[in-house]
């Protein structure tokens, strides 16, 4: 018996940039210990699932420990296999999908009119958000980060603790090779989480490494090496509504996309679209491209 599987770079312009997201097809009965093993057998921080007996909800994910709540590079996996598999409406240049997995209900789309070779796959979401002023100050925020306060902050962006589903304190950062040079001391952090609570920090910086971007971020925590640049799909709505409460933001719809990675590491590319009513909630669209990298089989005892 075989099972069929597909990897994916996601948020990806090009072959082996973005994050490598697999999606296996389920075809026959697996429990949760096959999938979580499968999981680390593609060597892959999540996988998604396919279960085609199952229409109205066949999608899941899982990692190293098991079943698990989708996130930006998952949804966006599982959108790509939907519109592939023919799921959803289907019209000229536009393909929309409702992706469903216990109580959530994400709307995707695919625009093909552009943006690559295979279309710019999105999500919608509408969101509440949290904001904080009251943050440590620049000179202990750059001991923190091993630079200077110098490189903090520029024009109205300033440090802020934002939350959306976890709190992040985002640091706009002057240029992006000072977002890559940063490096976190976790001697220096432990003392400011006395002060707030956040469970990482989100560097930013206008202009791109690629120079295909408007902002270059970057995700530090004690969890990852300093020199890491992890993917930063995750915190996207803390980096909106980060955007949302910055001085001058006028009541509308902005455009606008941010770039992780450098040219030694895997380079990702998100597009965003969002809405501001003001006050604190906010309507999104975050996408990007999806780069079929590989099929393959299980052979399944």
């Amino acid at each position: 018996m075989t099972i069929s599987y597909r990897l994916y770079d996601v948020f990806a312009d090009e072959p082996f940039a973005g994050t490598p997201i697999a999606v296996v097809m389920a075809d026959v009965l697996l429990d949760d210990a096959v999938k979580t093993r499968i999981t680390a057998e593609l060597g892959c921080s999540e996988t998604v699932f396919v279960d085609p007996s199952n229409p109205a909800s066949p999608f899941a994910v899982y990692n190293g420990q098991g079943k698990t709540s989708f996130g930006a590079h998952t949804t966006l996996a599982a959108a790509a296999r939907a519109f592939e598999l023919g799921y959803g409406k289907q019209a000229e240049g536009y393909s929309e999908y409702l992706l469903q997995d216990g109580g959530l209900s994400v709307n995707t789309f695919r625009d093909a009119s552009g943006h690559g070779a295979g279309g710019l796959t999105l999500f919608a979401r509408h969101f509440d958000f949290t904001t904080d002023r009251f943050v440590p100050e620049l000179s202990d925020i750059a001991r923190a980060l091993n630079t200077e306060v110098k490189h903090l902050a520029y024009s109205r962006y300033k440090p802020r603790l934002v939350a959306v589903d976890t709190p992040v304190l985002v640091v706009p950062m002057t240029r992006p090779d000072h977002v890559v040079a940063a490096r976190l001391d976790t001697g220096q952090w432990a003392p400011l989480l006395s002060e707030i609570y956040a469970t990482a920090i989100l560097l930013v910086a206008p202009g791109s490494v690629g120079g295909r971007a408007h902002f270059h971020g970057r995700l530090v925590t004690p969890h990852y090496e300093a020199a890491a640049c992890p993917p930063i799909g995750s915190v996207i709505p803390e980096f909106i509504a980060y955007l949302c409460c910055c001085e001058g933001t006028a009541i509308g719809t902005h455009t606008t996309s941010i770039d992780r990675g450098h040219p030694a590491a895997r380079q990702s590319l998100i597009h965003i679209e969002f809405d501001y009513r003001g006050g604190q909630q906010a309507k999104c669209r975050i996408g990007g491209n999806v780069v079929l990298m590989a099929e393959g089989q299980f052979v399944y005892p």
